[in-house]
Formats: structure tokens, C-alpha cells, sequence
């Protein structure tokens, strides 16, 4: 009779330890993908604010952030959890602002939360383009 009583009461503490768990490793999950998406933004910024960096006019400036984005989305930086958003861009003679906005989606939506996070990031660089003397 004893055997019995330890084998049930084994199954009763897995099922309530497993009630526990799960919510937690599945919340792990979301923090997991913020950190990512976050991750993936802030390298976007830094990334479109170099190669506006390397042109010589507003124009090309704007032409390499949105080259940089295209390729941010086709290597899968945009995929269904992190999805950019805009970008924008602040080219003076001497430095290049860039802003962008990417939405994270949670994988494991959080019961009466928020199903996403919208993340935002800017970088600086110096403008480096070689421009002829006057």
C-alpha cells in the first residue's frame, strides 16, 4: 500500500511543479525575444548610420539607410517578431543621425498583457565621404 501512496503522490507533485514551470520558461521565452529584437534594433541603427556616413550628399545618404534596411529584412532581421517599423535619418555636413523603430512581437502572448513592444534606437556617426577642397 505504501509503493502505491509514493507513486501518486510523485505524479501530484510533477503536475503541480510542471503548473509552476511552464508559465515561467514560456515567460522566458518573451524575455528571450525582446532581448533579441532589441538587439537586432539597436545594430540596424549603427548599421544605417555608418553607411550614411560614407556618402557625400543627403540624397546617397538616404539611398544607403534604406539599402541597409532592405538587407536587414531579407536576412531575416524582420522576421514575424521583430518587424521594422521606419526609419529616419538626420545628415548635417558634419554627423549623421539615424533613428529606427522596430515592434516585437511576443511569441507567447502575455493572458490579459500586452502582445507586443515597440523599441526605438538611434545612432551617430561622423560624416566620413571624402568631399574635394574648396
Amino acid at each position: 500500500m505504501k509503493k502505491r501512496n509514493r507513486k501518486g503522490s510523485s505524479l501530484v507533485e510533477t503536475v503541480v511543479g510542471a503548473i509552476f514551470i511552464i508559465p515561467i520558461a514560456l515567460f522566458l521565452l518573451d524575455v528571450a525575444s525582446i532581448v533579441i529584437c532589441q538587439t537586432q534594433n539597436d545594430a540596424l541603427a549603427k548599421h544605417c548610420a555608418r553607411a550614411a556616413a560614407n556618402q557625400d550628399s543627403s540624397g546617397k545618404a538616404q539611398g544607403a539607410v534604406d539599402d541597409v534596411v532592405s538587407e536587414f529584412q531579407k536576412s531575416g532581421g524582420g522576421s514575424k517578431i521583430c518587424l521594422f517599423n521606419k526609419a529616419s535619418m538626420d545628415y548635417t555636413a558634419a554627423q549623421v543621425l539615424v533613428k529606427t523603430e522596430v515592434t516585437c512581437n511576443f511569441p507567447v502572448p502575455i493572458p490579459f498583457g500586452p502582445g507586443y513592444m515597440n523599441f526605438s534606437a538611434e545612432a551617430t556617426e561622423p560624416v566620413i565621404a571624402d568631399v574635394p577642397p574648396p
